[in-house]
């Protein structure tokens, strides 16, 4: 069972990298915003090229970026809702290493996710 020290130290931990996912997210989104403007003065083929690929390269990290920050929103609302620590599809405690390899985990290893609704 997890402590309220427990509990704490992975809100704080879970906090920090949803504040550093948002900084990434809007770092990029500004790129990407740059990278299409800087498209539009473009005449080599080679730039242009180069100047799409790190656009979708952006748009794509931004996406990885949004799923995790949609776990990580979760686990803090399942803080806030008691239910943080316990597999959502077994109810089963999940290992606090796991939790600390994780903080965002919502099953046990051996266990598949639950389908998207």
């Amino acid at each position: 069972m997890l402590t309220s020290q427990d509990l704490r130290r992975f809100r704080d931990q879970l906090e920090a990298e949803r504040d550093a996912i948002e900084s990434r997210i809007a770092a990029r989104s500004r790129e990407v915003q740059e990278n299409v403007r800087d498209e539009s003065g473009v005449d080599d083929q080679g730039d242009d090229a180069s100047l799409l690929f790190d656009r979708e390269s952006d748009i794509d990290a931004n996406a990885l970026d949004q799923e995790t920050l949609a776990s990580v929103n979760g686990a803090l609302r399942r803080m806030d809702e008691g239910t943080y620590g316990l597999s959502e599809v077994s109810g089963k405690p999940i290992p606090i290493e796991r939790l600390e390899a994780i903080p965002y985990a919502t099953t046990l290893v051996d266990e598949r996710p639950p389908e998207p609704e």
